[in-house]
């Protein structure tokens, strides 16, 4: 049984969607100008949030395509090393980086700038569950 979207105005059967968030149908482009002043706020933070996410999926596929293209998980020891080492105020540039590891600067940059978002999700969210007391399977099975 096929799904038909409903008009965001009328309740009616809407063939159109709004082109910017995707998120909202309307049965006429007169019931979609009708409905802007409500829906206008929600569809821009839609937007952005797509954009977002795109923008995300397209740095994670770069580094992915850098990771593979010079072995960089058979490295991830030393490379590990390398950005926790005492003394290197945070981490190492991205020149140093590339001629370290035979990548241009540029994808040096893009290289790191996703191990920083991997560092900042393991903060904000399994530090966060762990100190909370969810600390997975693994720490359950030991006693």
């Amino acid at each position: 049984m096929a799904t038909t979207n409903k008009c965001a105005v009328c309740s009616e059967p809407a063939p159109k969607r709004c082109n910017d968030c995707k998120a909202v149908y309307y049965c006429s482009r007169e019931h979609q100008i009708e409905d802007w002043k409500r829906h206008k706020k929600a569809c821009k933070a839609a937007k952005a949030d797509q954009e977002r996410a795109d923008s995300h999926s397209l740095h994670k596929a770069e580094f992915d395509r850098i990771r593979l293209k010079y072995g960089l998980d058979k490295k991830a020891d030393e490379i590990s090393g390398l950005l926790t080492t005492r003394g290197n105020e945070g981490g190492v540039s991205p020149n140093d980086f590339a001629e370290r590891f035979g990548t241009t600067p540029e994808e040096a940059v893009v290289f790191l700038e996703w191990i920083k978002v991997g560092v900042k999700f393991k903060e904000d969210t399994l530090d966060v569950a762990k100190k909370a007391g969810f600390s997975g399977p693994s720490a359950a099975g030991k006693k």
